[in-house]
């Protein structure tokens, strides 16, 4: 959260404050419309179990203050692989990456993802449990992952969809020696029902991938099949 300027600062100082907190909601309040937009406009039935959740998040925002990743400046590179459906949101987060809070889950110190994935990857959240728009029925954003990184075998309590706005990944589903493996690109979605394992690889390029999750802890850390070396 960004300080407010008390009584003894100056009262430019003040205006810049309310005019700095103005440019982030409107930053926001433009990311939310282009994520109801895309759910609302997408005929995948997949994404249909959301929509609700999208549609009706809640009511409270909440001034999310600004953190950057690397990861921000990768997310220009997946627009050459973008369909035309999945363009106008890359471009929406790409035009308001500077006032996003981006993000990572996991630590070295989890010893649960590879130095690959903590060096080249981040998430941008627009809807979630801490906000900057504040439900406790979805939680909603874009995540953004360089070439050649591993996300190993996880799983969690929420359900969840990824839509590949960008880019090209492999996807594993469950552990088992015949588990499916399947590639996905610009636009195509996969769904994870809740607990069920699942990992991914990027390949030669980039990827943006918009996610949904509902029920559970929004916040939850994922559970991993095993540390890594």
């Amino acid at each position: 959260m960004l300080d407010k300027p008390g009584k003894n600062c100056p009262e430019y100082a003040k205006d810049n404050w309310d005019d700095t907190v103005m440019s982030l909601r409107e930053a926001d309040e433009a990311l939310l419309s282009a994520i109801q937009a895309f759910v609302a406009e997408n005929p995948d039935p997949a994404i249909g179990r959301f929509k609700d959740g999208i549609a009706d998040w809640g009511e409270e925002w909440r001034q999310a203050e600004p953190v950057h990743l690397p990861a921000a400046e990768t997310l220009s590179t997946t627009l050459p692989t973008a369909p035309d459906q999945t363009r106008p949101l890359i471009e929406a987060f790409e035009t308001h990456k500077a006032s996003r809070k981006w993000e990572q889950s996991y630590a070295k110190a989890d010893n649960v993802v590879g130095d690959d994935m903590l060096s080249g990857y981040g998430f941008a959240e627009v809807i979630g449990k801490h906000g900057p728009f504040v439900s406790s029925l979805v939680r909603s954003g874009i995540g953004v992952w360089g070439p050649g990184i591993d996300y190993p075998s996880h799983q969690h309590a929420a359900e969840e969809i990824y839509v590949i706005l960008g880019g090209v990944a492999e996807f594993r589903m469950d552990t088992e020696p015949d588990q499916d493996v399947f590639v996905r690109r610009g636009g195509q979605s996969v769904y994870v029902r809740s607990m069920r394992t699942h990992a991914f690889r990027t390949l030669d390029e980039p990827l943006c991938i918009f996610y949904i999750w509902q029920s559970g802890d929004l916040r939850e850390k994922s559970s991993f099949s095993a540390s890594v070396s």
